[in-house]
């Protein structure tokens, strides 16, 4: 049985909504979609389970019964990982580590508790490999990751800190490290770690269209029009990087161009509320009073009670 993981590695996907104010224009901006976790669960798994050495011994001439047996059991855990099947992945390395306890037992067991949502024993597991190996990078890295996940963000920014003074080419990492910027506001460091997320992968899941938030956050309207382009190109069919584009066109009053894209928003998904409330207001800046009210109809019975406003103000 394969257990489904619940990491959120793009946090800031899952978290940002917002209403940005210019002049007397409003909309809301909404997140550019959820991380594609298959990805994010395939770059852990790669790091954490595929890439851990094959034995757990140093090679000599005999081994004893029972390092046979650990050896044969961490075998097996690890083709069952690299499966995907962490239940008996854990179940095959907890009886290795219990006959011969390892560094890269205990920390290939914690990336399958990491990757199966047991958050506190895969943080007890990195811990023990940094006990017996205090300068394994992969675990300091595992380690931050279930501190951020268990909501101990002030830990969890030690270790990603020390993991990315080793090792600066992880986009994950840096992807984990601009959420912790962005939850105590600073934008700037969570701009700084989205651009190191594009540069270490130019494809990264939501890299352009997060680093695009950011700067919408930051008022560089243009700059974020410049990432959400990259981000549609990269995912032609995310219903919320057009909506969130048309967000910064028509902050640079670019409405017609606005129009177009929350239009392709709607076309993705004919229930998309926050794109019929936004498009109703950029129907408004361009004159046309009955289409507004129209798409703020549709918001509100779609259950934008935001649009109910709109339509008292401006419609008969």
């Amino acid at each position: 049985m394969k257990v489904k993981s619940t990491l959120k590695i793009g946090i800031l996907t899952l978290m940002l909504g917002f209403i940005f104010t210019s002049l007397s224009q409003a909309q809301q901006l909404k997140p550019a979609g959820q991380t594609k976790k298959e990805n994010q669960d395939q770059r852990m798994k790669a790091m954490g389970i595929d890439s851990v050495p094959s034995t757990i011994f140093p090679p000599r001439k005999e081994l004893t019964e029972a390092e046979k047996e650990a050896q044969r059991l961490f075998t097996e855990g690890s083709k069952k990982g690299k499966a995907g099947n962490y239940k008996e992945a854990i179940a095959d390395l907890t009886q290795s580590v219990s006959l011969v306890p390892n560094g890269n037992s205990y920390m290939k067991r914690g990336f399958a508790y990491l990757l199966s949502a047991q958050f506190p024993l895969a943080l007890q597991d990195f811990t023990e490999t940094l006990r017996l190996a205090p300068s394994n990078r992969e675990a300091i890295f595992g380690r931050g990751i279930a501190r951020f996940e268990m909501k101990d963000y002030t830990e969890a920014e030690v270790d990603l800190k020390q993991y990315l003074d080793l090792v600066n080419i992880n986009p994950m990492a840096f992807d984990y490290m601009a959420a912790l910027c962005f939850m105590r506001q600073d934008f700037q460091c969570a701009l700084q770690n989205y651009s190191d997320v594009v540069r270490c992968d130019s494809l990264y899941p939501d890299g352009w269209a997060n680093r695009a938030m950011i700067r919408h956050y930051l008022r560089d309207y243009k700059g974020a029009l410049e990432d959400y382009n990259v981000a549609v190109r990269i995912n032609p069919n995310d219903k919320k990087i057009y909506n969130n584009r048309a967000a910064a066109k028509m902050l640079l009053k670019d409405y017609k161009a606005a129009l177009e894209d929350f239009n392709k928003a709607i076309e993705l998904d004919p229930l998309y509320a926050d794109a019929y409330n936004n498009r109703g207001r950029v129907r408004l800046a361009l004159g046309d009073t009955e289409g507004a009210c129209a798409d703020w109809q549709k918001a509100l019975s779609f259950g934008i009670e935001a649009s109910r406003d709109l339509i008292i103000k401006n419609c008969k």
